[in-house]
């Protein structure tokens, strides 16, 4: 059972923790309340005076998915939009959905097992965490997309840059999906850190810059020391 001496709020934080692996394996609709109060050693009666529903429960996960203070988002709002920024952006998005981020309240694995089982649901815990943790730099990245392009570091697309943005984001999510099974589903023949590098490049020439510019400010060790990861 939970520690007699837990405040309330680390109780609530405890049963949060321990739903975490359940909804991520199984799902909201699959996961039942007592499934949860036996993964968080209490009772379900407990569960309900910290929770009054199940809903309530996994809309306190979403945000704490969400509520992680992120440095290197911080970084990048301190950057003027640019075809540097854009690099920037790129690498330290698709790094974190691929690669993942240490210090995150959810694991990279858990994290990504419950965006798949949402949107295998309803699709809210993905929605939620699209907004609070992609969307706040889709407005940048467009700025930088049209900075590029002024800096004739683009080449004409048909594409808008909206979705081209999404796309990006995309290409990474997936790629990480691929990777959830002990064995990935797809074999690139390439190690994690080469799969990061082909995935940013290959990002980075649909988004529309040439090879020139990617080659003149993609310098992936560099970004690295940057952002402090790696």
């Amino acid at each position: 059972m939970v520690d007699q001496r837990l405040s309330a709020e680390e109780r609530r934080e405890a049963i949060v923790t321990a739903a975490l692996p359940l909804f991520a394996r199984k799902g909201f609709a699959n996961t039942t309340t007592r499934e949860l109060a036996d993964a968080a050693g209490v009772s379900e009666a407990l569960i309900y005076k910290h929770f009054p529903s199940k809903e309530s429960l996994y809309a306190e996960i979403q945000n704490t998915g969400c509520k992680d203070k992120d440095s290197g988002l911080e970084k990048l709002a301190a950057l003027d939009p640019s075809t540097s920024t854009l690099v920037h952006i790129v690498y330290y998005l698709l790094r974190t959905i691929v690669m993942g981020k240490p210090g995150d309240t959810i694991s990279w694995e858990t994290k990504h097992r419950m965006i798949l089982n949402s949107c295998l649901e309803d699709g809210e815990f993905t929605r939620v965490l699209y907004e609070n943790r992609f969307s706040c730099c889709f407005n940048k990245v467009q700025a930088c997309l049209a900075a590029a392009e002024a800096a004739g570091d683009t080449v004409e697309c048909a594409i808008s840059r909206e979705n081209r943005v999404r796309f990006a984001h995309h290409l990474a999510a997936m790629i990480a999906i691929n990777h959830l099974p002990r064995k990935p589903v797809i074999d690139y023949k390439v190690n994690r850190e080469e799969l990061l590098h082909q995935v940013i490049w290959f990002a980075l020439r649909g988004l529309g810059l040439t090879d020139s510019s990617i080659a003149r400010h993609y310098n992936p060790e560099a970004l690295s020391i940057f952002f402090g990861v790696g």
